[in-house]
């Protein structure tokens, strides 16, 4: 069921996590710095979209255990990169496994303002640009003076999906959507991706982005217990 409810801010409607929960503002959300990174590689393969003048970064796809940092590391400004978070996740979605992105999290690893808001964040991927169903995921804890502020979810939620949306073309439509008992914020690219951003509840906040017939964020919501 989709419902056109953005304008209304947290809503306190019955749900398996109430949606203030997961996000913060300081004074304005912090960059979607996940799919700002990767928006530049994706839409090059995925969109037909001709490749920017600079080279895009390299990702290393890291099983979820080990991984190259098990226990976590810290950035310069307090970011803790923290693979546990991906336990949050199911281990694998449409027989295709999640695996722990490396790579990215090394590139957030030091941005101030994920760290501002964020005290724990890791990012995990499915498939390679290269497969016709390919999905990346960012899940943060928010630290505890961040949480429960429904402006700042609402303003992390534009900015990932414009962040996303960046080398696609742009934002086509947005809406809240129910998935199984999870209340989503559902946008769409004009080039075709489809971003997905939900509390987790607990102060966790997931957000991901992906492109294919299969629909892999959708059905990664639907694994969600």
């Amino acid at each position: 069921m989709t419902r056109d409810t953005r304008s209304s801010g947290v809503s306190s409607e019955s749900r398996r996590a109430p949606r203030a929960a997961t996000a913060p503002r300081a004074a304005t959300a912090p960059r979607a710095a996940t799919a700002l990174l990767a928006a530049l590689v994706v839409c090059v393969v995925a969109c037909g979209i001709s490749p920017p003048t600079v080279a895009p970064p390299a990702y290393t796809v890291v099983p979820i255990g080990p991984t190259v940092w098990p226990s976590g590391t810290v950035g310069h400004y307090g970011l803790r990169i923290d693979p546990s978070l991906l336990g949050r996740l199911p281990a694998s979605v449409g027989a295709l496994a999640v695996v722990e992105n490396a790579g990215t999290e090394t590139q957030v690893l030091d941005d101030a303002d994920l760290a501002n808001s964020f005290d724990g964040y890791a990012a995990a991927s499915i498939g390679s640009l290269d497969d016709p169903d390919w999905l990346y995921i960012a899940i943060g804890r928010l630290k505890p003076d961040k949480q429960n502020n429904a402006d700042f979810y609402l303003a992390w939620v534009d900015e990932y999906a414009t962040g996303a949306c960046s080398q696609a073309g742009g934002v086509a439509s947005s809406s809240q959507q129910d998935i199984n008992d999870w209340k989503v914020d559902v946008s769409t690219c004009n080039g075709g991706p489809l971003v997905y951003t939900l509390s987790l509840g607990k102060g966790l906040l997931l957000s991901m982005y992906g492109l294919g017939p299969r629909d892999l964020g959708r059905k990664l919501i639907e694994s969600l217990h």
